[in-house]
């Protein structure tokens, strides 16, 4: 099978004289098995970088004289496509074997798992293909038509809603293909507000995945419940809460049932690597894909965690996964407090690597107000498409209100805080 779709791809490359589409695809010249095929495709690689021009089929025979050319029908696509899946089957054959292999000379099963891991991983980015180029000149007045459609919705917005209004607005929601990295000091509530935005984006419709490294499910659903059904998570936890509390958090339960759309929950034991992530959106399709603490994932290329190549593998393979997804994907981090300017959080205070701020479309930097526990400043530090936009947040637990302060007037929730146990801050 090998030799016959070797032969057959080369073959339809020459006599359409482009190889445009092997080289797009990212054809290597280990891919071939034959050794003839192999030879010629060099040959035809090296005289396309000489002349600018595929050799004719006269010259092919005049070089390889015994290799037979084909007149094939398929497209040039349906071959190349072909071939690759058959190149991937050949590397997974492989890292089975060795797997194999391994197991059966140590019989350690983790050590087994991150191999296959980072060969899955690099054979996943070998022989994904699909590059995408647009060429401007063509059809150039489908822009305008493309533009009227934006028109027509009247400022709405082009991604996903966040819920805090001011950063909806600056950064017109959360796009498809963005890396979106919210970034805070330890125990300032990156982990809540993930879990906010992503609250409010499946009551608004969206399906949801909720990945944590910092909490396991239980302790992400009792938070989840808590915010959602606008109750004390302290009386929650402990089984105390007052009536209208109760009553509420019933309703908000049987009104979940109702939900077409999804909210999973998932945890670093079911999941810490890329590949993981990607399996995950396979089988789920989210919307949108939060990874609370990403800077806790193992980097299957390197075998490591919290390295900065570590990290800086991880970033571009989740930018790159988020593209191919076409979904937003949403990750928090750390920053460090000796790397602060007056106190306050920038781009450059994240820790780990440089590449949070390289990969990332958006950059959300979350702090306390005047060492006030019931406020936040959520702000927009960086973004690709818009300028520095910043909001002020009421952060409540003894109510479960995540929202921008301006709406607390109007919050039911707010105004019927409690009386009867203190409130104990929880991040």
């Amino acid at each position: 099978m090998a030799y016959d779709s070797e032969v057959r791809l080369l073959s339809r490359a020459i006599r359409d004289r482009d190889i445009s589409t092997l080289l797009d695809a990212g054809i290597k010249d280990e891919w071939f098995e034959n050794v003839e095929c192999k030879a010629l495709w060099k040959w035809t690689r090296d005289h396309w970088s000489k002349y600018g021009e595929v050799a004719s089929a006269t010259s092919v025979k005049a070089e390889f004289p015994t290799f037979n050319l084909l007149e094939v029908n398929d497209t040039i696509d349906y071959l190349v496509d072909k071939f690759v899946e058959y190149r991937r089957w050949v590397l997974i054959e492989d890292m089975l074997q060795s797997a194999n292999d391994e197991f059966s000379t140590t019989n350690d099963h983790e050590s087994v798992k991150a191999e296959l891991e980072r060969r899955l991983s690099t054979i996943n980015a070998e022989t994904t293909t699909g590059i995408i180029d647009e060429r401007l000149e063509v059809d150039p007045e489908d822009r305008f038509s493309e533009y009227e459609e934006l028109e027509k919705r009247g400022g709405a917005l082009l991604g996903l809603p966040t819920g805090f209004d001011l950063i909806d607005e600056a950064t017109a929601g959360l796009c498809p293909g963005q890396l979106v990295t919210v970034i805070a000091k330890p125990k300032t509530g990156k982990s809540m507000l993930g879990l906010a935005m992503a609250i409010y984006m499946h009551e608004q419709g969206k399906n949801v995945m909720f990945h944590g490294f910092e909490m396991s499910n239980y302790e992400q659903r009792e938070r989840h419940d808590a915010m959602r059904a606008k109750i004390s998570y302290q009386r929650f936890r402990r089984g105390n809460l007052n009536p209208g509390e109760k009553a509420r958090y019933k309703k908000m339960l049987v009104d979940m049932k109702g939900y077409t759309n999804s909210f999973i929950l998932s945890e670093s034991r079911s999941g810490s690597t890329v590949s993981e992530m990607a399996a995950k959106l396979e089988r789920n399709k989210p919307d949108i894909l939060f990874i609370d603490g990403v800077y806790m994932m193992w980097d299957e290329q390197t075998g490591d965690r919290g390295t900065p190549q570590a990290i800086t593998n991880i970033t571009r393979s989740l930018k790159e996964l988020a593209g191919r997804f076409q979904i937003p994907i949403v990750i928090t981090t750390q920053v460090l407090s000796w790397k602060t300017k007056g106190g306050k959080i920038t781009a450059d205070s994240i820790g780990y690597s440089s590449s949070f701020y390289q990969d990332s479309d958006v950059i959300l930097a979350l702090e306390f107000v005047d060492g006030d526990d019931e406020l936040r400043e959520l702000r927009v530090e960086e973004s690709r498409n818009c300028g520095k936009e910043e909001t002020i947040l009421t952060w409540r637990w003894d109510t479960g209100c995540f929202h921008d302060e301006s709406a607390a007037s109007t919050c039911g929730s707010c105004a019927a805080v409690a009386s009867y146990a203190p409130f104990i801050p929880i991040i």
